[in-house]
């Protein structure tokens, strides 16, 4: 157990550089003029993370340890991180496209591979929430500097994110050693592919869930692309308000491998996504009610539910359907159908629904816009949930219980 402290550091990091940038992006445009380039920004991440995370994978599984990789690629991308804030002063619009897929590029895969990393040296269904809950506390932690510091409407943000991917990128030669589980074994231009992974697809059961991610990042998208902007306009703090939702996330991590081995994966995964109905639904009231207030904390005490039961049970799903020898590619390529795929065409969908319902930058007359807006993602929710019910019956994989192992 040696090993797990280095872990929880690890996520820790993870999520504090990840929030220090991505969390507020929204928030920096708006404040700086740019609002209009926030769908356009999302949709340049996850056309970097179609790219990279499975190849990134599939570098790790056979060719240098994964914590080595991590390192290289968070030190180059805190270099990277240092010069997005010339181009958003300077409304250098196209500068900061081009450099903020770069960092997609770099980021993106050490996500992956900081959950395959993981999964290598613990009991991924015992502990692997735990070490997760650390990347909640990680953003958390940002989230509330950002707050404190009043970097969260500002291209400090930017800056934060640079020192500590920097600090981050040194300490992941100090991780366990995960050398490639693949290393020796003849290279193929079905490895170049990543066709073991895309070999996944095969199970329908598997094909369904991946689907539903898909899909489902149109609301999860809306939520973490346009809360930022969207709390300013009701007079609230973005960064140090969403870190009551990252409160709520510790909690429920911490009982989701109970609740996993006593529900199972169906049912704790749809509870995930019906609880992205609910939350768009009280986002959307809250911009039309005297107790705003009241309908945004509900919508932020969801987090722990909307995020642990669909994206992190996810996780750990991925993780039992593959194989030793590819698990670093099959997160890889999970993150790639969430935030490569999944965010190329949400953030797509969402910019061009909020550039058209969301026209006015103040109450009241934004008020019913927002209201409007929030129902789209409640809808796509709704579809998700009904379709997962329906036919994702999967029951090849089970989560001993622990008065089964006893009995075993």
């Amino acid at each position: 157990m040696f090993k797990l402290p280095r872990l929880l550091i690890m996520m820790f990091l993870q999520y504090f550089v990840q929030g220090a940038w991505n969390m507020v992006i929204g928030a920096v445009l708006a404040a700086y003029g740019l609002k209009e380039i926030v769908g356009s920004t999302y949709s340049v991440l996850g056309i970097a993370t179609i790219i990279s995370p499975l190849f990134i994978g599939m570098i790790a599984d056979r060719f240098i340890a994964s914590q080595k990789v991590m390192g290289t690629l968070h030190i180059l991308n805190g270099a990277v991180l240092f010069t997005l804030p010339f181009f958003v002063v300077d409304g250098n619009v196209s500068g900061f496209l081009i450099m903020i897929f770069v960092v997609g590029l770099l980021f993106y895969p050490t996500t992956a591979l900081a959950n395959s990393v993981s999964f290598r040296h613990i009991d991924g269904v015992k502990w692997f929430p735990i070490v997760r809950v650390f990347g909640t506390i990680g953003f958390m932690t940002v989230g509330f500097t950002l707050g404190f510091t009043g970097f969260s409407g500002t291209v400090s943000s930017f800056k934060l994110a640079a020192i500590a991917s920097v600090i981050y990128g040194l300490y992941c030669f100090t991780l366990p050693n995960t050398p490639p589980a693949s290393k020796g074994k003849k290279f193929s231009m079905r490895d170049v592919l990543c066709l073991d992974a895309l070999s996944l697809f095969k199970d329908k059961y598997f094909t369904i869930f991946m689907l539903s991610t898909f899909v489902l990042m149109i609301s999860k998208t809306a939520y973490s692309a346009y809360l930022p902007v969207y709390l300013p306009v009701l007079g609230l703090e973005p960064a140090s308000m969403m870190q009551i939702a990252t409160a709520v996330e510790v909690l429920f991590m911490v009982f989701l491998a109970f609740l996993l081995g006593r529900f199972g994966f169906k049912k704790i995964i749809l509870f995930g996504a019906i609880c992205w109905i609910i939350r768009s639904l009280f986002l959307s009231q809250a911009a039309v009610s005297d107790n705003y207030l009241t309908y945004v904390i509900i919508a932020l005490l969801l987090q722990g539910a909307c995020w642990d039961f669909f994206f992190t049970a996810g996780d750990i799903y991925v993780d039992r359907k593959a194989g030793i020898e590819i698990k670093a590619q099959a997160q890889g390529l999970r993150f790639i159908v969430s935030n490569g795929f999944g965010v190329f065409m949400a953030s797509t969908v969402c910019g061009i629904i909020n550039n058209n319902v969301v026209t006015e930058k103040a109450l009241p007359a934004a008020a019913p816009q927002w209201q409007e807006f929030w129902i789209y993602p409640a809808v796509v929710a709704a579809v998700v949930s009904v379709g997962f019910w329906i036919f994702f019956k999967d029951k090849d994989v089970i989560i001993p219980r622990k008065t089964d192992n006893a009995a075993a």
